[in-house]
Order: C-alpha cells, then sequence, then structure tokens
C-alpha cells in the first residue's frame, strides 16, 4: 500500500470496522501501515517520529475496529488469523524498539548538551547539571 508523504489515509476510508471486510485482509492492511510507520524511524528526526505517530494512531483506530468486529465464539476462524496477528505484533514490536531507540538517543543528547552547558570537572569529564533553577541578572 503506497502513500505519498504528507498524505494521510484515515482509518475511516481504509473501512476498518465493516462486517464486508475480511478480517485476515485487515491484518495484513494494518502490518502495510506499521510497516510504514517504522520506516521514517530510521532517521529520528521530530518529524519523522511525528510522522510515525500519526501512522501508529490510524494502526490503533483500524485494530480497535477489527478486534471489535471478530466474533468470539469461532476457534476456527481464530486459528486462521493467529499467524497474521503474530506477524503484527512482531512488526509493533520492532516499531516499539525504534522508538525505544530515538527516545534514548535524544535523551542522550539533552544529558551531554546539560552537560556541556555546565562546564566540566578537574579531571576533564563533563560536570553533572545542577538540579535546581538559575536566575542571573545584571544590576
Amino acid at each position: 500500500m503506497q502513500r505519498d508523504k504528507g498524505h494521510s489515509d484515515s482509518a475511516g476510508a481504509l473501512q476498518f470496522g465493516k462486517q464486508s471486510a475480511e478480517p485476515a485482509a485487515m491484518i495484513r492492511q494494518l502490518h502495510a501501515m506499521v510497516n510504514e510507520a517504522r520506516a521514517p524511524l530510521l532517521d529520528p528526526t521530530a518529524g519523522s517520529l511525528n510522522e510515525c505517530r500519526e501512522r501508529l494512531n490510524e494502526v490503533a483506530v483500524g485494530l480497535r475496529a477489527l478486534l471489535a468486529g471478530l466474533p468470539a465464539s469461532e476457534p476456527k476462524r481464530k486459528a486462521a488469523l493467529a499467524e497474521p496477528m503474530r506477524a503484527l505484533r512482531a512488526e509493533i514490536g520492532r516499531v516499539a524498539m525504534l522508538l525505544d531507540s530515538a527516545a534514548a538517543f535524544h535523551t542522550g543528547w539533552m544529558h551531554m548538551a546539560a552537560c556541556m552547558v555546565s562546564g566540566y570537572t578537574a579531571n576533564g569529564s563533563p560536570a553533572t547539571p545542577e538540579s535546581g533553577r538559575r536566575v542571573s541578572l545584571e544590576v
């Protein structure tokens, strides 16, 4: 499923929740959407993270609609959907790892920036930033 950058398919337009839609096809479509959300995370800029967040919100809406429409009393159908759901869960796990890595990367840089502002210790390592607020006034 290709989409233009800057163009967002709404989950409603994806026909989630309609009884005529085949659950396995819906799961494959959700998997493709999560895969698309993962692609921008290879360059974890603020814009990429925001694009991923928007796409994952669409996936969440679709997944809720899918789960609400699944009949609970059909074990044969559940067994048929187990593999596509496992693949979807694995793809979501990969996206979660990339998001965690991006967050750790940016947190590390924030810490380094704070250390750079605080100066250095006598042995040359970055000083621990002061935890309180500072106000500097010239009179």
